[in-house]
């Protein structure tokens, strides 16, 4: 692991780079990204996981939900060839709802749109996706997501890039 003994030692970041680039692919994350968590009254949550998978049968919790804004301008002027979505759920029925949303507010094709039941496996997800770029240097891959944890496991298991969902806050 990096070790920053000074905010000296800090490199600074090259993020507006990658987001200028026509190369740049986008790998998003959805719940906390491209999605609010907003379920609870006072919390963000209101049911643990199992609960969460079997209620999704019964409501549709994303088809109310208005898209982040500022991610709709962030997109506006991407190539939407080059963006897609690594979301984990807990079953199908959970994915064909975030598909939708997706679809319906921010024109992600459907085939651009993976599932994991693990974290850890949006790693392979991306590799999947390079796949398509052969040609294309793995910076270029950038993954965006809230969870520090698949961030850091991204970072330290290949050469794509990271961003965390706050450097698009204001």
């Amino acid at each position: 692991m990096y070790k920053i003994e000074s905010r000296l030692d800090m490199v600074p970041n090259k993020f507006d780079e990658l987001f200028q680039s026509k190369d740049t692919v986008y790998i998003f994350d959805v719940d906390g990204v491209l999605a609010r968590i907003e379920y609870g009254e006072y919390n963000h949550y209101y049911y643990d996981d199992e609960a969460w998978g079997k209620n999704i049968y019964k409501m549709n919790y994303y088809e109310d939900y208005r898209a982040i804004k500022t991610m709709q301008n962030f997109l506006s002027d991407k190539d939407m060839k080059r963006v897609y979505v690594c979301t984990k759920v807990m079953n199908e029925e959970e994915f064909r709802q975030k598909s939708d949303f997706l679809e319906k507010n921010y024109h992600i094709q459907k085939e651009h749109m993976y599932l994991v039941y693990k974290n850890e496996d949006k790693l392979e997800t991306i590799k999947q996706i390079q796949k398509e770029y052969p040609n294309l240097e793995e910076k270029y891959f950038v993954l965006i997501d809230d969870s520090v944890d698949v961030l850091n496991h991204v970072m330290e298991n290949s050469k794509f890039s990271t961003v965390h969902n706050s450097s698009f806050l204001p």
